[in-house]
């Protein structure tokens, strides 16, 4: 089945929840059955699936741990608890249903794990080709991973393990259904105890991303709310690294909204906005700049439609940060709302094409 032929020095389980991914929970158990090292026990969590989810998961029956909830918990954290009881192994290595892995995904992030100070492993994040949008996530993705998240990991701070392309040890693995991003106070819980984040740029992930621009705003509430909600949560206990790094991106990705209000402030009042017009305008070039280089830099001139509106996003991206921080922790409003992204009628096609590029590299 694999390089290492089951006598991997490390046992492990492997954890995948589900909620109607008839679509794509195929292609992606056919992405962990086919890796380099095989799990001790494979678990999916069916978070009570009303589609066909449960009937593709029962011809697999024979490899896997299926545990079937009767209704939606509506908190990932809560189905994937249900797993803790049949975990095996030192290590937890987890991912989505909608995803898709690197055929060694797990044996590049296992292999950290020697490492007696190593708590957790973060892959690299990538998404599938749809459209526009996904185009600029898969920007958002490379030049966010290559470059930030990587100086994030030199300073060992880094602030989130995705809940697509993630492992760590067992004793950590303990989802709070506290927060709506379970996966960052995971990473933040591991980070409190002394451990390292290491992250494994190797262990790459092909994951679903929204389609459309509702579903982009709907995830990106998702994610800013539950980063807010750790915030709260954690940063106490942050050793100072985190601290500092936390700061650091409030700033940085509320500049546009507070360029944008510092704009209409100064118009309505002095008459004159030129100054805070032209750092606003450099920073649009400068986003824009970026992308297109990670276009390039990837070698996907696809993607150049996307570069061209990404201050677009970066616009709604600071938008929907800003209301976020706002509201979890001026207000604490403690939004728990799951925004589900819509998903594609052709996910099959884009899944099989993502698993084949995969196998490729």
């Amino acid at each position: 089945m694999g390089t290492y032929n089951g006598d991997f020095p490390i046992r492990f389980s492997v954890v995948i929840p589900a909620y109607n991914e008839e679509a794509s929970i195929e292609s992606c158990l056919e992405s962990v059955l086919s890796q380099t090292v095989r799990p001790d026990r494979i678990i999916v969590v069916d978070d009570g699936s009303t589609d066909g989810t449960a009937d593709i998961l029962s011809r697999y029956e024979d490899r896997l741990t299926v545990i079937h909830i009767r209704e939606n918990t509506g908190n990932k954290a809560l189905a994937l608890r249900e797993a803790i009881p049949f975990l095996e192994g030192e290590v937890v290595v987890y991912t989505d249903a909608d995803s898709v892995l690197h055929p060694r995904a797990f044996e590049r992030m296992l292999v950290h794990f020697l490492d007696g100070e190593v708590g957790g492993v973060s892959g690299f994040v990538r998404s599938r080709k749809h459209n526009v949008v996904t185009g600029m996530r898969e920007l958002q993705y490379e030049f966010g991973q290559r470059v930030l998240k990587s100086g994030m990991a030199a300073m060992n701070a880094v602030p989130v393990i995705p809940g697509c392309v993630g492992a760590v040890r067992r004793e950590f693995f303990d989802p709070s259904p506290d927060t709506i991003t379970e996966d960052t106070d995971l990473t933040f819980s591991i980070t409190e105890r002394g451990y390292k984040v290491v992250y494994e740029t190797g262990a790459e992930v092909w994951t679903s991303d929204p389609p459309n621009l509702r579903s982009y705003i709907r995830q990106g509430m998702r994610w800013y709310s539950g980063y807010f909600q750790n915030v709260r949560k954690h940063f106490g206990s942050l050793p100072g690294r985190m601290k500092l790094q936390v700061l650091v991106s409030v700033i940085d990705n509320s500049l546009f909204s507070l360029l944008l209000l510092g704009i209409l402030a100064s118009q309505m009042l002095l008459g004159d906005a030129k100054i805070l017009l032209s750092l606003f305008l450099m920073e649009i070039a400068i986003w824009m700049v970026v992308a297109v280089h990670s276009a390039l830099r990837m070698g996907r001139r696809d993607l150049f439609r996307s570069a061209v509106v990404s201050p677009l996003f970066r616009m709604v991206d600071s938008a929907l940060w800003l209301y976020s921080l706002i509201g979890e922790v001026v207000l604490k409003r403690g939004d728990m709302t799951w925004h589900r992204s819509d998903r594609l009628a052709r996910e099959r096609e884009i899944v099989a094409g993502s698993l084949s590029q995969s196998q490729s590299r």
